[in-house]
């Protein structure tokens, strides 16, 4: 991003377009922002809704742009808890104003290699593969990934908009992991060249962690593994 000097003010405002119910508890809030926004598919940005008596949290967020580039706007996919955060979230209107606190940032985005790419998304772990893979259908380049997507029920954010680009293109391979933790087993099962892959991992923290240790030690090389946490999310909250 830009570097900023410190006497400017960083923030930037932001105006709440509309907003989606995804599916159960899951809404997207798209959003427009006063200057044009840059970013690379599959970075994140920090938010601040502001309202009375936050909880410990605070009211600010960070959250994956789950929209593509091209879009031109930022779309925070998420699910809706019992946050002061999150309900504070759930009650914009569209015409009301978010402020972006800083520049997207995060290397979590599509890299250029010879070998397989593997992406694996816990839950809402998926926002940053919609946006990438999004991108590249919107620029006319192959998909060539195998996404595994693991969840604690059917109902996931995306699924029909990942049929159609599975449909489209062949070299998309989608798996639905459902009820069902994703460790290193599951995932070699359905990728049998899995070591010899580029491995995205993205979802909830401790789920992040402990499946990067995991394939870490079963022989995954370091530089064929990229993490994506998501603070706020227990394991299995998928």
């Amino acid at each position: 991003g830009t570097t900023r000097h410190p006497e400017e003010d960083p923030s930037m405002s932001l105006t709440l377009i509309e907003k989606v119910h995804e599916t159960a508890d899951i809404w997207a809030f798209r959003i427009r922002s006063d200057e044009p926004l840059v970013w690379e598919a599959g970075q994140y940005v920090r938010v601040e809704v502001p309202h009375p008596d936050p909880d410990d949290e605070g009211t600010t967020r960070w959250f994956t742009n789950s929209a593509a580039p091209y879009e031109g706007i930022l779309q925070i996919t998420t699910r809706v808890t019992g946050t002061t955060f999150k309900q504070a979230l759930s009650r914009l209107e569209p015409g009301d104003r978010i402020e972006l606190l800083e520049d997207p940032d995060g290397d979590f985005t599509w890299e250029d290699t010879d070998v397989p790419v593997v992406f694996v998304a816990g839950g809402i772990g998926i926002t940053p593969f919609h946006s990438i893979l999004k991108q590249r259908v919107h620029d006319g380049d192959p998909l060539d990934v195998t996404l595994i997507y693991g969840s604690g029920s059917e109902d996931v954010a995306f699924a029909d908009e990942l049929s159609g680009w599975e449909e489209a293109d062949h070299s998309l391979t989608v798996h639905r992991v459902v009820g069902e933790p994703l460790t290193v087993q599951v995932l070699a099962r359905l990728v049998p060249d899995l070591m010899g892959s580029l491995v995205y991992v993205s979802g909830p923290e401790p789920m992040v962690e402990a499946l990067g240790a995991d394939l870490r030690e079963a022989g995954l090389p370091d530089p064929q593994l990229k993490e994506d946490f998501f603070p706020g999310y227990a394991a299995d909250d998928i």
